[in-house]
């Protein structure tokens, strides 16, 4: 196989784990990487299930990440991180499932128990760190064994913080912790950085189900502070209810960020899951080569299923793909754009 694609690869992948340490740093995981920028908001729920897959290709990312969840797992959304799993297909299943076994076992948080890929089993063992040969693991983890994972017993350092609230990118888990953990607190902060949005546009960008954010904006609009309107489609006509979009006063919450401009909500999951796909079509060094018909086939098929969450993010611009672009057109323009894209955020 050709050597640019080895490098897009390896490109790929460095950029995606400094892309994860900065988040993670930001939210309070024990490192030395650079904080999340400001202009866009984490999302916890997405950057865990990258880190399964992403995590087994550096075991200290993944072992803070797992110390941070035993102290402040709580924060996370766990309806919403099974959604995303699902409507993205990021992650890997078995390995969230294992460390939600962990979690719920070992940090004293049972409802990581609802997390779980118990309808995979019996599932094949698999290594967990993709670099560490499982020959050298003499001392298992029985929770992760339970899945079919090989890894050593986890010992956690004990080194994270809480999450800085006064970082603009951590504002999902800040919002969290003042209110607690529901669909409110994406609903409060995706309205708050744009413009006014209907109910199913909002449960596309947010991962829920439209009914259970119908559900809710109806009880928040008897607040004062969630905005609605009913939008004509034709003839001066309203279907009752059918066009109604949703907002909020920026100013009322300006207190999250001190004053300064709430984020636009920005779709990680989609985003993450083109990476993944990135990592998981292009063989490693040393693996058996694929056609680039291939390759690019299966990138398509990701670049289609979230064209829109891409172009509304800004990410096809910056990416300069072609409609009509050949497999190696395709695969060379990725190559030249996705890596510095990751690194900028």
């Amino acid at each position: 196989m050709e050597t640019w694609l080895h490098d897009f690869r390896q490109n790929c992948l460095q950029a995606s784990l400094d892309l994860l340490w900065r988040q993670w740093c930001s939210l309070g995981v024990a490192g030395h990487g650079q904080k999340a920028p400001p202009d866009r908001m984490i999302d916890p729920e997405a950057l865990v299930l990258a880190t399964t897959v992403l995590g087994r290709e550096d075991p200290r990312l993944f072992e803070e990440v797992l110390d941070w969840l035993a102290q402040f797992g709580t924060l996370l959304n766990l309806q919403r991180l099974k959604n995303l799993q699902s409507s993205t297909a990021l992650g890997d299943p078995t390995v969230l499932g294992a460390m939600a076994e962990w979690l719920g076992k070992n940090a004293g948080q049972p409802r990581w128990k609802a997390v779980n890929a118990k309808e995979l089993h019996p599932a094949p063992k698999q290594q967990l760190f993709c670099h560490e040969p499982s020959n050298l693991i003499h001392d298992p983890d029985p929770e992760f064994a339970t899945y079919g994972v090989d890894r050593p017993r986890v010992q956690l350092r004990g080194m994270s913080g809480p999450p800085d609230h006064r970082q603009i990118a951590n504002l999902v888990v800040t919002l969290r912790s003042l209110i607690g953990v529901s669909a409110r607190v994406e609903i409060i902060l995706a309205l708050a950085g744009g413009s006014p949005i209907h109910a199913s546009e909002l449960a596309r960008m947010t991962g829920y189900a439209p009914r259970t954010l119908q559900t809710l904006l109806q009880e928040m609009t008897l607040s004062g502070h969630l905005l609605t309107a009913e939008v004509p489609v034709r003839y001066n006509k309203v279907r009752r209810g059918a066009n109604r979009r949703y907002q909020i006063r920026p100013s009322d919450w300006a207190f999250l960020s001190d004053g300064q401009p709430i984020p636009q909500w920005f779709r990680w999951a989609p985003f993450f899951q083109l990476i993944q796909e990135v990592l998981a079509t292009i063989p490693p060094a040393g693996a058996k080569p694929k056609s680039q018909v291939t390759i690019s086939s299966k990138l398509r098929e990701v670049l289609a299923k979230h064209g829109e969450a891409y172009m509304a993010d800004g990410l096809l611009a910056s990416l300069d793909l072609r409609v009509r672009s050949g497999s190696e057109e395709l695969l060379k323009s990725l190559a030249s754009h996705l890596p510095p894209l990751i690194a900028r955020l």
